[in-house]
């Protein structure tokens, strides 16, 4: 054998050796640590010598002695490493330790805790994991712990700092595959309170109204009855809620319920801008004058600028709407129609583009009567028309007459008050009420 060989033996022989020896030092110290744990722990009126040498009194013992009492020699012969370790014991549980109460306990990897079963029973109903905040734990009714501070918490989740641009911490995680993840209840207080932001956040949901049944509807009361009311929120913002259905006030069985869009409130701004809001509207106080109709196509209303009126402007009655959900839109117009030439009447009509309405007129009306001249008459028209979110609708109310023009057409009666000028007319308005529909 050559002596490269032995020389290699020899290390791998002693490298077991000193495997071994280490492995008889770790458990040595072990035994040493329980030990020393059972005689820090020692009642002080148990038995054994004092601390004053009197042989009674306080007898617990100091670190020192108690290494003594233990055996220092033998972690003597385990070398300078097992001392240190001796005189270092952790305060608390750490990673693979036992978890200790009334103190912090540190672990780098999870703890999980699964059931042994999959369906509850009697003797794990209560819970999986329960920790409980009353002072007779299980009694009925448990007492109340008095808390000195702000709030007493049973449970408290703690998540890691958020990093710039790391993942978020989450205090609290529930999860459940079709139950709910996490529960909250308090018999006269808050079920759920969010508390320092008050952000309440949902994951985006199909639009539209859900597709599954809502609420809770509870067979183990004496009476089942539905429990709660729930609001979701699709993917395009809209809030959903669930009304459970009834006959005359009595829950009947799941599967009836309605989804309702819950409607939001909000005007939006007459002019080029209007996105938003549900409620938009558009009004002039001016009189309007139209000549020169061919009987057949719609015009803007406009200000009247013929000679000696001279008034400038317009169009006023214009909406520019970009619903931020799917919807139905009431349009109303309304305006004090005349003619100055007798044998003529007076058509409004409401314009929207994007339409498929020939000269997108979605609604109109025809008002005036062909014997009289200047004899205002009250006209409104109406019409419902489906917009869907995001798209851009120009609105309008336009006019025309019944056939081609001679003279001219007016909206607008008045002045109010007699000398007000022909800026404070009647009004004419056009608006439009968005109401959700998916």
């Amino acid at each position: 054998m050559s002596t490269k060989t032995e020389t290699t033996n020899l290390l791998t022989d002693e490298v077991a050796r000193l495997r071994g020896l280490v492995e008889d030092q770790q458990e040595l110290l072990n035994d040493q640590r329980l030990r020393l744990a059972a005689l820090e722990a020692k009642d002080p009126n148990g038995h054994g010598g004092s601390a004053n040498g009197n042989g009674n009194g306080n007898e617990r013992h100091s670190r020192r002695e108690l290494l003594r009492m233990a055996g220092v020699a033998a972690a003597g012969a385990a070398g300078a490493v097992g001392v240190t370790a001796l005189n270092s014991l952790p305060a608390a549980a750490a990673t693979n330790g036992n978890f200790i109460l009334g103190t912090a306990n540190d672990a780098s990897t999870p703890t999980v805790l699964n059931p042994s079963i999959a369906a509850p029973t009697a003797a794990n109903a209560p819970g999986l994991l329960d920790v409980d905040g009353s002072i007779t734990s299980g009694a009925t009714p448990n007492l109340a712990v008095n808390a000195t501070t702000n709030f007493f918490r049973s449970v408290r989740g703690i998540a890691p700092i958020t990093t710039n641009a790391g993942p978020s911490g989450v205090g609290i995680w529930g999860s459940s595959d079709a139950g709910a993840g996490v529960v909250g209840s308090s018999s006269t207080g808050v079920d759920f309170w969010a508390f320092n932001s008050g952000r309440l956040m949902q994951s985006a949901l199909p639009s539209g109204a859900p597709t599954y049944q809502g609420g809770v509807y509870d067979t183990g009361l004496t009476t089942p009855a539905w429990t709660d009311f729930e609001i979701v929120r699709d993917q395009f913002g809209v809030a959903w809620i669930f009304m459970p259905p009834s006959t005359n006030g009595v829950n009947v069985p799941p599967g009836t319920g309605t989804w309702l869009p819950l409607q939001p409130g909000g005007a939006g701004a007459a002019g080029t801008t209007d996105s938003s809001g549900a409620l938009f509207t558009a009004v002039t106080t001016k009189l309007l004058m139209l000549t020169g109709s061919d009987g057949n196509t719609f015009q803007d209303m406009m200000p009247d600028n013929s000679p000696g009126i001279g008034l400038t402007g317009g169009p006023d009655l214009v909406l520019n709407i970009t619903p931020a959900f799917n919807c139905l839109a009431v349009i109303t117009g309304n305006a004090d129609l005349y003619t100055d030439t007798s044998g003529y009447n007076q058509d409004i009509g409401i314009f929207v583009s994007p339409s498929s309405a020939p000269q997108n007129i979605v609604a109109w009306k025809e008002s005036g009567g062909s014997a009289g001249t200047n004899s205002p008459n009250a006209a409104m028209v109406q019409g419902v028309f489906a917009m869907t979110r995001g798209t851009a609708y120009n609105v309008r109310l336009k006019w025309k007459t019944n056939k081609v023009q001679a003279g001219h057409i007016r909206a607008g009666a008045g002045p109010f008050p007699g000398n007000a000028g022909l800026t404070s007319v009647s009004p004419t308005r056009l608006t439009a009420m968005l109401f959700i529909t998916a």
